[in-house]
């Protein structure tokens, strides 16, 4: 088939492009469209931007701010019959449904069928909290079941080589959207579990609309994180999208990014208390060090002054040579000295020796001169205290017919108190000794 050329020239881009502007707002400037909004989001100029679609195609639609007043604001899900005209824009080649009128028509189907699956699953008991495992406190490796090459992949490869780069990361590629993308989440899921392949499971992607992420509320997908002997964490879309899969598993996080934190959250505070432990440990390790540096240059310090006061001490000491010298002439002298007194002493001894001859020949004699007056004078006093001891003696008396009576104890009995009938009494003679009972006493 031949192209077809209206102008009969070649056209540059704009040049294309500023045609089709022009003819789409010829022959379509009044058009009036029913479908279900998708992917809502107001921007920070005021005005509205999403999609609409049914169940075989979608377009993209603009609601400016001026144009709003008399409208709802419209949610994802919603049926809406929209009034517009379709603007082509010349710089990007976009076309775009610009909204002048709309009503919200009521819900639309994919809505429909989230909330009747949702009350299905709940009246099975899949969203119980008894049934939901609780996350592992020690978690060594993650399975990550979403598209390779998306942003929430590259967004969970940050968080965790930043937070726990220990944790080992295992990706399940799957479609996150589109025809098969509910089978091969579901079918990740279960090899998963079959190989016992991670301690925990993300299963997940980034933002999108309504239709975009239907497969993460597909009964295959459910069935499976059921059915997951694997904890399962649902980390779907952003913090306003709430698929059915975020029921189902074991915790939902409200983004990728969020669920990468929840998984490495222990792992991250035992690196953050083991780093405060190194840092303390080297805090330490310097304080230790200052002190023994400055013990270090005191001690070198004290060796310095030491050392200066060996080296002006030894110069005040003479050499060894200087000492041997004045010792050999110390010597000599003592000699020399030691000589004379010899000859002295001879002399003074022999004279000494004869003059104590004569003293000990005088003092013997007369030492017993003294020693034979003494003797008498001690013979003589002997003989006259040996008379007088002999009169005072009580055996002198006692052999003069005198007697000494002493009770059982040895004691000298006195008078008659104290002695009773019976008692053993021994009787002094001046020769030999009697031993009696006492029969009776007489008192005076």
């Amino acid at each position: 088939m031949p192209a077809y050329d209206a102008i009969g020239r070649t056209l540059t881009v704009t040049e294309a492009n500023a045609l089709i502007r022009d003819t789409v707002s010829e022959f379509f400037s009044e058009l009036t469209i029913e479908g279900e909004i998708s992917g809502f989001r107001p921007s920070s100029s005021g005005h509205w931007y999403f999609t609409l679609k049914d169940s075989g195609a979608a377009i993209d639609a603009a609601v400016f701010r001026s144009a709003q007043y008399s409208m709802e604001l419209p949610h994802n899900g919603d049926l809406v019959i929209a009034k517009g005209s379709m603007s082509y824009y010349t710089k990007t080649g976009k076309l775009s449904f610009v909204i002048r009128a709309m009503k919200i028509k009521g819900e639309g189907n994919l809505l429909e069928i989230i909330e009747k699956r949702k009350e299905y699953y709940r009246n099975l008991g899949y969203f119980d909290e008894d049934r939901k495992k609780p996350i592992p406190e020690t978690i060594r490796r993650i399975g990550v079941i979403t598209s390779p090459t998306g942003a929430a992949i590259r967004d969970i490869l940050n968080i965790t080589r930043r937070r726990a780069p220990g944790i080992d990361i295992i990706i399940f590629p799957a479609a996150v959207q589109g025809d098969g993308a509910k089978e091969e989440i579901a079918m990740r899921i279960r090899q998963a579990n079959t190989f016992a392949a991670a301690d925990i499971l993300i299963v997940g992607r980034g933002g999108g609309s309504t239709e975009d992420l239907m497969a993460f509320s597909e009964p295959e997908v459910i069935e499976a994180i059921h059915e997951s002997a694997i904890p399962v964490i649902s980390a779907v879309g952003h913090e306003i999208d709430w698929p059915i899969s975020d029921y189902a598993a074991d915790r939902r996080a409200p983004t990728p990014s969020a669920a990468a934190e929840l998984v490495t959250e222990t792992a991250y505070r035992r690196r953050e208390r083991l780093a405060s432990a190194i840092q303390l440990i080297e805090s330490e390790i310097r304080v230790k060090a200052a002190k023994a540096a400055f013990r270090l240059r005191n001690a070198e310090g004290f060796r310095t002054a030491l050392e200066r006061r060996i080296s002006r001490y030894r110069s005040m000491v003479p050499s060894t040579a200087d000492l041997c010298h004045t010792l050999r002439m110390r010597l000599e002298m003592r000699r020399s000295e030691l000589g004379w007194t010899e000859e002295e002493l001879l002399r003074s001894f022999s004279a000494k020796k004869e003059k104590a001859k004569l003293l000990i020949s005088s003092y013997g004699e007369k030492s017993r001169m003294l020693m034979d007056r003494r003797i008498r004078k001690s013979a003589a006093e002997l003989t006259l205290a040996s008379r007088e001891i002999e009169a005072l003696s009580p055996l002198a008396i006692l052999s003069r017919g005198y007697s000494v009576t002493m009770d059982e104890h040895g004691k000298v009995i006195h008078n008659t108190a104290g002695i009773k009938v019976g008692d053993r009494i021994t009787t002094r003679l001046g020769s030999g000794m009697l031993v009696s009972h006492v029969e009776g006493k007489d008192e005076l």
